[in-house]
């Protein structure tokens, strides 16, 4: 993983305004490390709320 990581700065090179966004020091990685766990975790609520809410709608009684 720490290898992908910083095989994929080649990659992932962002900057923004002249600042690099690659992470280099401990802080950095935890802040990204949180950022990524708070956006993967908010992806999988919304899928799990899609599915539900799809599945909830399919079986509702509606007249046409």
């Amino acid at each position: 993983m720490v290898l992908f990581g910083h095989h994929a700065k080649a990659i992932l090179d962002i900057e923004v305004m002249g600042y690099e966004l690659t992470p280099t020091t401990a802080t950095e990685h935890a802040v990204a490390l949180a950022l990524l766990v708070l956006a993967l975790s908010l992806m999988g609520y919304g899928a799990y709320a899609a599915f539900r809410d799809f599945f909830r709608w399919r079986g509702a009684k509606r007249p046409l």
